[in-house]
């Protein structure tokens, strides 16, 4: 079976627009029709590996593609599935072990919209 075959979810990603003078602007719409895995829970070994020491909670998804290229996701974008929001906080290239194109793996925060309210 492919590794391609475990790519079930279509997300699109966000990217901040560049308005030059090192100014960012509003995120956009960047890639559409992304297949990626479902967003996972971290394995503790790559928690290690990146070397991660925060209460928030981290997913990753990986994407497999059907060519030699990969797309064109960077640490910054967002990455946008069913109206939910994560940004990318890490990306990868994960070898494929069949000696075909590499993989990237892709982890992820949930973007909050605002803060908790706390009663006094």
């Amino acid at each position: 079976m492919s590794a391609r075959a475990f790519c079930t979810i279509t997300a699109t990603t966000k990217r901040n627009q560049d308005l030059g003078n090192n100014m960012r602007g509003a995120a956009v719409e960047y890639l559409t029709s992304l297949l990626v895995t479902p967003l996972w829970s971290l394995r503790p070994e790559t928690v290690q590996s990146l070397g991660i020491s925060s209460p928030r909670e981290f997913k990753e998804c990986y994407h497999v593609p059907t060519g030699d290229t990969l797309p064109d996701v960077v640490e910054g974008d967002v990455l946008v599935h069913e109206g939910t929001e994560y940004r990318i906080d890490h990306v990868a290239e994960w070898p494929d072990l069949d000696g075909g194109a590499p993989s990237l793996q892709i982890v992820v925060q949930q973007v909050k919209d605002s803060w908790p309210t706390v009663a006094a």
